[in-house]
């Protein structure tokens, strides 16, 4: 009967939390991808609500640790205020008795939370970034003349399309790779741009080069994820940042008539698909067969950061069942507010472990430092309050 009420009282927390912070970071995705939305409402109202339920596993992979950590501390906190857990005492109920629901509970959600870190959410969050490029691209010319300028990420490797369309461009034997390109359009007729601006970055976000097209004829490839550019009486300014960017060491202003071939701009991942949204049977084959060791150190970080967040319901529960049980004098705004810590520090342990150990190869491994140290703090505290 008690077992039957603790997890009751959970599943209705639980449930509000969660069901809140989900929306919370729908609302954060809805206004950080805006344009994109838009647009879909525009061409078919059908698509915000594919968008929608597409990024729902996504949230919920970041909500339900989140939420669960707040409703267990706010259902702890009631009852210890309320003296209900010493009422249960006084009846003879052992806190071994009221432990097994919360873990019960906490494992049960610890496995739907791995199921939407490793599967579930990467994979629709894959396909939300397939739909939302989609309205892009059939939407490009429209949202290049409402925002001016648009800005795209692109596959700078060396065997990228984009790579050798602008390694002739860049300096000595290719130059610097180029991670990003930034369009402005001064005037569109269906598909010919004029006074179009090109500027590149590298990594590091510094300008590489300015190019501007009097003329360009646009084409575009869905299938391929490729923009083609089709450049005429082109003016070349090149960067000077301490050496010369064209062959001959000439800083000099260039005009081109038409440039020699088209240039081709890989949009979003490219070809490549982005380690992010795979699924955990995808990274554990980049893990065993990729031969780019940064590529297998990156997807190992990704396993490993994913299962940590999705076993760390249970650690938490661990962590707060004898300390918040206890606070018998602080009540529910102390416990509401150790939970919410606890949940920042997981992120915060692990970014900061990971960041300090990156050039370790076992850097992946840092992310299980948060449930390590909860699950050795909540055996102290077990100890301490209820086996002495």
């Amino acid at each position: 009967m008690i077992s039957r009420h603790i997890i009751w009282e959970l599943t209705k927390a639980t449930f509000v939390s969660v069901t809140g912070l989900t929306i919370l970071l729908l609302y954060g995705n809805l206004t950080r991808y805006e344009d994109v939305f838009i647009k879909a409402v525009e061409q078919d109202s059908t698509q915000v609500l594919q968008l929608c339920v597409l990024l729902v596993p996504y949230a919920l992979s970041m909500a339900i640790p989140f939420g669960f950590t707040v409703s267990l501390a706010l259902v702890l906190g009631n009852w210890a205020s309320n003296r209900e857990i010493l009422a249960l005492n006084a009846l003879g109920s052992s806190p071994r008795l009221l432990f097994w629901p919360f873990c019960l509970f906490s494992t049960l959600l610890s496995c739907l939370t791995i199921f939407a870190t490793l599967h579930w959410g990467p994979l629709n969050r894959g396909e939300f970034d397939k739909l939302r490029e989609k309205i892009l691209w059939e939407n490009f010319a429209v949202l290049l003349i409402e925002d001016g300028e648009i800005s795209f990420d692109i596959d700078s490797r060396k065997d990228s399309k984009t790579s050798q369309s602008f390694a002739a461009l860049i300096s000595e034997g290719g130059g610097e790779q180029v991670s990003r390109v930034s369009l402005s359009v001064g005037e569109f007729t269906d598909n010919i741009w004029r006074n179009l601006r090109i500027t590149l970055f590298d990594h590091e976000n510094r300008i590489q080069m300015v190019l501007n097209s009097g003329k360009t004829i646009v084409s575009k490839s869905l299938d391929e994820g490729l923009l083609i550019l089709d450049l005429y009486d082109v003016d070349l300014e090149p960067v000077n940042r301490g050496r010369n960017f064209f062959r001959g060491g000439s800083d000099l202003f260039l005009n081109i008539a038409h440039w020699r071939e088209p240039l081709m701009i890989e949009i979003g991942a490219g070809e490549k698909k982005n380690l992010k949204r795979m699924s955990f049977s995808e990274l554990i084959e980049v893990v065993k067969n990729s031969d780019n060791d940064s590529e297998k150190i990156k997807a190992n970080s990704i396993l490993h950061k994913n299962a940590a967040l999705g076993l760390s319901p249970f650690f938490v529960c661990l962590l707060l069942l004898p300390v918040t049980s206890k606070s018998v004098r602080r009540g529910a705004v102390y416990n509401l507010l150790l939970g919410i810590i606890i949940c920042v520090s997981f992120y915060m342990i692990g970014t900061l472990a990971s960041n300090f150990f990156e050039k370790y190869s076992w850097q992946y491994m840092t992310w299980w430092f948060p449930n390590i140290i909860f699950l050795i703090s909540s055996l102290f505290f077990i100890i301490k309050y209820f086996l002495k």
